[in-house]
């Protein structure tokens, strides 16, 4: 049979149909993180997660304590891969007391900035620092040394499920109190009552360092000292407004905008006499004058204070677009600068309300009993004062805690002393020698051998067990 040709051409075009053509090159990938990309928490609000939080849900994201993920990865591939990093070596966390450093403007901050954005391929880590405000802002007084958390948002996200982590607005030595819930920002643990550092070897946020329990809960109505906490509650907003801002920010505020402002809200308040500015405003002549004799940078303390006095916000001080204007507020706010002062003047530490409440403290049969600077910090004072005034119930509450916290290290070092005579009969059992190494391998903490009496016990279990061997031969 003869077939035309367009009959031939449609069945060769069904037996062999056209594919589209494939580009068989490889697309170009970017090379993977070291790290995981892990992204912050709360950027571009006021509650923006600080660096050292940042670094310790790194680690737990990993598998590791932060003192491993630091000491392995971070330092290594700083002082390897980033050059002219200057004391890359400083970053290691240590004893835990200078971590506050990656929180401020230090130069730490930047290394490990420059180090994490590196490891992780996240951009924008410096927001999770002060490093932006590193020209306005001193480092002196800007960072606390100890950790600080509001116990009701620790409470609250972890009912919620949310993420639990540590603000950078709570690291900020201004900020006093958590603006949602009213209430001041702790930094002693309640069952231990100890203060802890931002980072440490095995540090996680919501929990302490020392007993690792949980540093959240919910507590009962806030203070109503209404002046008072009008005016934490306003320094609080002030510098989270500034937090929030700074991924937007186009440029970051330079010192000329301090050097420019000063001068202005001098002319407006007390037409350039400095020594009436200062009294206006309610801080020393002293310091006053260091900002314009020395252009010393006012702390943020200091700044939030003077621009509360004349009714203007952080904001416009430092950002502001238009002329800077002023007025002095109406009511007197100097008062409300220093409490401990205010309390002194009055006789308030010499009351017999305070003695009551400082017996009341030493006759409780609270457990654990707290120390006298854990008393003192709840009730805002000073210590001399106190010991001063009412040297019986504060001696008193000293003693109690001393002595609980010397029974509590006998209890311990009891417990550790029977955990490794376990240990050395359990290996004398199986003919392996006691030694300090092997010991160790069974002690679910390793590091009760540097005590003096635990050793002391090992070698008594030893002698022990030789005992036993020769009696039974």
């Amino acid at each position: 049979m003869i077939q035309s040709r367009e009959e031939q051409r449609r069945m060769n075009t069904s037996a062999n149909p056209l594919y589209e053509q494939w580009q068989l090159t490889p697309p170009s990938l970017s090379a993977p993180s070291v790290l995981y990309a892990l992204a912050p928490v709360g950027i571009g609000t006021p509650l923006v997660e600080s660096m050292t939080s940042y670094i310790a849900r790194l680690a737990e994201a990993h598998c590791v304590f932060p003192g491993v993920l630091m000491r392995k990865i971070i330092v290594p591939f700083a002082e390897s891969h980033l050059m002219g990093m200057q004391g890359s070596t400083a970053m290691d966390i240590r004893d835990g007391k200078a971590t506050g450093a990656f929180n401020s403007a230090h130069h730490r901050a930047r290394n490990i900035v420059n180090a994490l954005e590196s490891l992780t391929r996240q951009r924008g880590l410096h927001a999770l620092t002060m490093l932006p405000w590193a020209e306005v802002f001193p480092l002196f007084g800007l960072i606390r040394t100890d950790r600080a958390w509001c116990p009701c948002c620790l409470e609250e996200w972890r009912t919620s499920g949310h993420m639990i982590y540590e603000p950078l607005l709570w690291a900020v030595q201004a900020v006093k109190i958590c603006v949602q819930h009213g209430c001041r920002l702790e930094t002693h643990c309640p069952k231990c009552t100890k203060a802890s550092y931002w980072l440490t070897w095995r540090g996680l946020p919501g929990y302490c360092t020392h007993c690792h329990q949980w540093l959240g809960m919910s507590l009962g109505r806030p203070e109503e000292n209404e002046p008072e906490m009008l005016w934490l509650k306003w320094c609080a907003e002030q510098v989270g407004t500034l937090l929030a801002l700074v991924p937007t920010l186009a440029d970051v505020p330079s010192r000329a905008r301090i050097d420019e402002g000063l001068p202005a809200l001098l002319e407006q308040i007390s037409q350039g006499r400095k020594m009436t500015f200062a009294r206006l405003v309610g801080l020393s002549d002293k310091m006053v004058g260091s900002w314009f004799y020395l252009r010393q940078l006012p702390s943020v303390e200091n700044l939030l204070r003077m621009c509360f006095a004349v009714n203007l916000s952080l904001y416009d001080f430092l950002l502001g677009k238009q002329q800077i204007t002023c007025t002095l507020r109406s009511e007197g706010t100097p008062y409300l600068w220093d409490r401990r002062s205010r309390r002194s003047a009055q006789g308030f530490w010499k009351s017999a309300q305070v003695r009551e409440r400082l017996e009341e403290i030493a006759m409780s049969e609270e457990m654990p009993p707290p120390s006298l600077k854990t008393v003192v910090h709840s009730l805002g004072g000073d210590p001399d004062d106190l010991k001063k005034y009412h040297p019986i119930p504060c001696q008193t509450i000293s003693d109690r805690y001393a002595a609980y916290m010397n029974t509590k290290k006998m209890m311990t070092e009891q417990q550790h002393c029977k955990e490794v005579q376990d240990a050395v009969r359990q290996l004398i059992e199986q003919n392996i020698p006691p030694t300090g190494r092997n010991v160790a391998l069974i002690l679910t903490k390793p590091g009760i051998l540097r005590s003096s009496v635990v050793r002391e016990a090992r070698r008594a279990a030893i002698r022990e067990g030789e005992g036993l061997n020769m009696e039974n031969r």
